[in-house]
């Protein structure tokens, strides 16, 4: 994808313009003064692909009138071919337009054409904000990221003003985000960061489920004690209870069998006595009844001789007024008919009717009127009662938060004694975490240094740092490398000591190739010119052979290697002696220091120390993180536990303040039971008054009845009422006759039989009497032998009850053993021992009832917080194996963050290390790790320069003297350069393959010499397109550089900028 043309209109000052931008090997300069406009082009590219770094509005001319519409329009017309030529035809043309109304936000609208032709272009797609179709703006950025790629933010395709210089003024966090965004390495860093926070949360969780397991495991420990003082004080209750139990009942069984055995005796005389008080009663009953009936039969023929005169005299007189009134009555029916019904139903006068009507409707009115106030009192003392209970419990609130607090806080000042202690405790934990956290650190680096010499010699690559540095560096080349090693050993049978004679040559650099540019000070030799003499295959004079293994093609060159060591044997410069090397110049040592690498035995055992000492530093490092984890807990937990004991402090201190609450409580309560007993005799007395309401209201209905009845009888009261007393009279007579006659049949009957029975009544009299004298003699013997008993019975019978009391007493208490106790078999002890077991029992039960702190579900609160703290024992072990998950997910994370940023630094090292090179500089490239005050990951990334020769350390571009002053830190000159070259080693380290690159202000800082070399250098390293912006004027050597240039001008007096082309010959 090459740009092949851009069309701008309505982008601020400019008028309509084409720029036709040439082939894909054909360099465009955009030139002109300052202000011109220059930049605007860059910005047109980036808006039209959606570069987030251009503000579209920016590109509005700020001479356009307010009121009138903007309207603008870029075309950036492509070539599909290349390297990174995509599945599309030949010519793809990105179009924006855009449109804003006065007053109203803009409108874009971007559009994709593309054809075989450049003229007959055709539209692909069009893309909206909020686009039913979702061909939104998102889609147009993907769409240009993966099918075109060639967004300018993603693919690092546009430098906008200063971007390509900007690296060595940057300070180094943000070069290395700059850096790490574009090689991925931000999304990598954002997930060990993740797992770091996981990491952090799983710990919190893990502390925090061992603090409480620790009390849940405290509180089993109290329950314990209380479900084995319950059972305890449960088994004495049981023991003595039953004993108790026992013996009261068996005393309780004497003195019954004891009572039943007297009251057998009395109830025996007193059956006697009753048979005989029975008998003597009948015949005294006999005897009063005949008198009683001798006497009544004489009155009775007495009197019942004159009620039969009387009534005869009066049965006459009834039956003539009785036809008297009946005449009389008949002749008032006649007149008084439909009244008569209704008036007889009335219960009171006519008087008495209207007094009580009066009276009623009073009264309604006054109770209602009594019932109002009486309510409005209830509703008073609702209110004041409401009143009360939310003051009650604003209170009780308090209170009870108080108690919460004070029993953490009496637990903690009992754990810690103060917060001054605690904080000491705090600050001496922590001076002895860091000295063990250096230390582990220390053992950390050691312990990865022998793992890392022990992993090269279990893979047989003996290799040091600079020997791989230098066949990294000939493998990018092209070249094949090896070291000396690979082709040579140290005879099995020599000696390890004979090793060191090489000591000046063994980590010599041996090529497949006529030249190299060696990368370090180590001997670097190549093969192909090396040309023995003869063939060899070992020198055993020298104690060296060939490596096992070799292929032909190999062992040839391992002859040429051992020729070439051969050569440093003889009397020529150079020449070995005493593990020197010497040549006419001067002499050099050994390359590495005390190693051994051509002795299989030497490394067998150097493997033997390396593997010991790597146990040795692993459980140093193991037992010093343990210890440091337990103490970064402790530390966790006394740090947290510091404003904790703070606040408990300062919560005791406010004591006072719990008991005046206390006290307020008690008197709300009292002023509470007060105003409901108000209450409740106010409803009571509101329900009494309207009941009395009630009945009197049904009163006045009543009355005010019956007076309409008096008012429609009135007229007729007088016949009414005399007719009602003869209806009255007629029927008292009739009764009176009929009582009369019946009167006389039955006196005649009685007066017969009066006289037959007088006789024979008293004949029974004088037969009663004696039998009665002699009951009355009998009687006296036995009632003295009953009372006798009787006193006896009572004192026993008392006895029993005390017992029977107690038992009774028990059976509310333990109602099953005095059950079990009843139904024992009757046992045959002595009454003396049964009291005194039973006095020791009843002891022994009082003290276990009564004791104190006995909890009675004692026994179901320890299982039940055995089962929690079972449970809470699996959700740590949970809690520890998930962060040991996320501790370990952390350490991987780290790793491949840090390889990844290891190997795209050291990549972009060398490259920068090698350009920097070709300008008589030295450079490089490190980044550095560390953690911010709040533990989280800080990188930065460093660019250090320096002239090559010049001694002092690398410096980073970045430095600058402090207070504003000059005089420290790189030149100008170099700064850009060092930007230029980094950035250069940047996008060559990328994978895409971009087809151009827009630079803008790409030369503005480097003078004619280097800017035409660090073009060249970006136009051979980067391969594609380059489309430079410069403000400068250059000489005809740089010029040569483009096939095309465009200068930009501007004309303050038109308001107007204008783009013309040009093309070099």
């Amino acid at each position: 994808m090459i740009p092949e043309r851009l069309r701008i209109s309505g982008i601020r000052d400019y008028g309509p313009t084409e720029m036709n931008l040439g082939n894909a090997d054909e360099h465009i300069l955009i030139t002109g003064p300052n202000g011109a406009g220059k930049s605007t082009i860059s910005f047109c590219m980036g808006a039209v692909l959606r570069s987030s770094k251009v503000d579209i509005e920016g590109l509005k001319s700020q001479n356009l009138p307010e009121d009138e519409t903007w309207r603008a329009a870029i075309h950036f017309l492509f070539k599909n071919e290349g390297a990174s030529r995509i599945d599309a035809p030949p010519f793809i043309e990105f179009r924006l337009i855009c449109e804003q109304l006065p007053k109203q936000p803009i409108k874009l609208q971007y559009e994709i054409h593309d054809g075989d032709e450049i003229e007959e272009l055709a539209l692909r797609q069009t893309y909206r904000s909020g686009d039913a179709n979702k061909n939104n703006f998102t889609a147009y950025r993907r769409e240009l990221q993966y099918k075109y790629k060639i967004h300018p933010d993603l693919y690092y395709l546009i430098w906008y003003q200063q971007e390509v210089n900007q690296f060595s003024v940057m300070a180094p966090e943000e070069r290395f985000r700059i850096f790490s965004e574009m090689h991925g390495i931000d999304r990598i860093q954002k997930d060990w960061e993740t797992s770091l926070e996981v990491v952090k949360d799983a710990r919190e969780a893990f502390n925090d489920a061992t603090i409480k397991q620790k009390g849940y495991e405290f509180e089993l420990n109290v329950a314990r004690d209380h479900k084995e003082r319950f059972e305890d004080n449960k088994r004495r209750i049981n023991d003595n209870g039953f004993q108790y139990a026992l013996t009261t009942n068996e005393l309780l069984r004497n003195a019954e069998k004891t009572r039943l055995e007297m009251e057998r005796y009395i109830e025996e005389r007193r059956i006697e006595l009753d048979e005989l008080t029975d008998k003597e009663n009948m015949i005294t009953s006999h005897l009063e009844e005949a008198n009683e009936r001798q006497v009544v039969l004489l009155q009775n023929q007495k009197s019942y001789n004159e009620e039969l005169i009387t009534a005869e005299h009066a049965l006459t007189e009834k039956e003539a007024k009785l036809t008297e009134v009946n005449l009389e009555v008949d002749a008032l029916k006649e007149e008084l008919s439909e009244l008569q019904e209704a008036y007889t139903k009335l219960p009171f006068p006519e008087n008495e009717t209207r007094h009580r009507w009066e009276t009623a409707v009073e009264q309604v009115a006054t109770l209602q009127g009594k019932e109002h106030a009486i309510r409005a009192r209830v509703q008073r003392s609702e209110e004041e009662i409401e009143g009360n209970r939310q003051e009650q419990s604003k209170i009780q609130a308090d209170i009870d938060q108080w108690e919460n607090q004070s029993k953490d806080a009496i637990e903690l000042l009992g754990r810690y004694t103060s917060s001054y202690q605690l904080k000491n405790r705090v600050s001496e934990l922590e001076d002895s975490l860091q000295s063990d956290r250096a230390l582990r650190a220390e053992l950390r680096e050691r312990l990865q240094i022998c793992k890392e010499e022990l992993t090269m010699l279990q893979r047989n690559q003996i290799e040091s740092p600079r020997q791989q540095a230098a066949i990294r560096h000939l493998k990018r080349q092209g070249i094949q490398a090896y070291t000396l090693r690979h082709f040579v050993k140290l005879m099995d049978n020599i000696s390890i000591e004979k090793e060191s004679l090489y000591d000046a040559i063994k980590y010599s650099i041996f090529y497949d190739a006529s030249t190299c540019q060696p990368f370090n000070d180590l001997y670097h030799v190549s093969l192909k010119k090396l040309i023995p003499t003869r063939s060899i295959t070992s020198l055993p004079q020298y104690g060296l052979t060939m490596q096992e293994g070799l292929s032909s093609n190999e062992k040839n060159d391992a002859a040429r290697v051992l020729w070439w060591i051969e050569q440093f044997f003889s009397k020529e410069a150079p020449f070995l002696q005493n593990g020197l090397l010497f040549d006419s110049r001067g002499s050099r040592g050994p390359e590495e220091r005390d190693t051994y690498i051509l002795s299989k035995k030497a490394l067998e055992e150097r493997q033997s120390i390396l593997e010991r000492k790597i146990e040795k530093f692993s459980k140093e490092f193991d037992l010093l993180t343990k210890k440091i984890t337990k103490e970064n807990e402790r530390y966790r937990l006394w740090n947290a536990d510091v404003h904790k004991v703070e606040e408990a402090e300062a919560l005791l201190s406010k004591k006072v303040e719990q008991q005046y609450r206390l006290e307020q409580l008690d008197r709300l309560t009292e002023q509470l039971k007060l105003l409901q007993d108000s209450k409740r005799e106010f409803e009571k007395e509101a329900q009494d008054v309207w009941k009395q309401a009630y009945e009197e209201g049904e009163e006045v209905k009543a009355r005010e009845a019956d007076l309409l009845i008096y008012e429609q009888f009135g007229q007729q009261a007088d016949k009414i009422e005399h007719l009602q007393r003869l209806e009255q009279e007629s029927i008292m007579n009739k009764q009176d006759i009929s009582k009369l006659k019946r009167a006389l049949n039955s006196i005649q009957d009685k007066l017969d039989d009066l006289h037959g029975q007088s006789r024979e009544n008293q004949r029974d009299i004088e037969s009663i009497e004696d039998k009665l004298n002699q009951i009355k003699r009998v009687e006296g013997q036995i009632i003295d032998q009953i009372h006798e008993k009787e006193d006896e019975r009572i004192a026993v019978s008392n006895i029993g009850m005390g017992y029977k009391t107690e038992l009774e007493e028990l059976r509310l208490l333990i109602p099953d053993l005095v059950e079990r106790a009843i139904a024992e078999e009757e046992r045959t002890d002595s009454k003396f021992d049964l009291q005194h077991r039973q006095n020791q029992a009843k002891v022994e039960f009082q003290n276990a009832l009564n004791e104190k702190n006995i909890d009675p579900n004692a026994v179901e609160n320890y299982f039940t917080l055995e089962e929690e703290v079972t449970r809470k024992q699996d959700e740590l072990q949970s809690a520890k194996n998930l962060l040991e998950e996320n501790e370990e997910r952390a350490v991987l994370n780290e790793q491949r963050l840090e390889t990844a940023i290891a190997m795209q630094v050291q990549r972009i090292n060398l490259l920068f290390g090698e350009y920097m090179g070709m300008f008589q500089f030295e450079g490089q490239i490190k980044y550095e790790k560390m953690m911010d005050k709040q533990g989280r990951p800080i990188f930065k990334l460093f660019i250090h320069v320096r002239k090559e020769g010049h001694r002092g350390k690398l410096v980073d571009v970045s430095l600058k003297a402090r207070g504003g002053r000059v005089g420290k830190g790189v030149s100008g000159g170099e700064e850009s350069l060092s930007s230029l070259l980094f950035a250069l080693s940047l996008l060559q380290n990328l994978e895409n393959q971009a087809g151009f690159i827009v630079l803008d202000e790409f030369d503005s800082a480097l003078d004619d010499t280097r800017k035409t070399k660090v073009f060249e250098l970006y136009e051979e390293k980067l391969a594609r397109k380059l489309i430079i912006l410069s403000p400068k004027a250059h000489e005809n050597e740089y010029y040569e550089q483009f096939r095309k240039a465009f200068v930009v001008s501007h004309d303050p007096a038109q308001l107007k900028s204008v783009i013309r082309g040009l093309e070099m010959k």
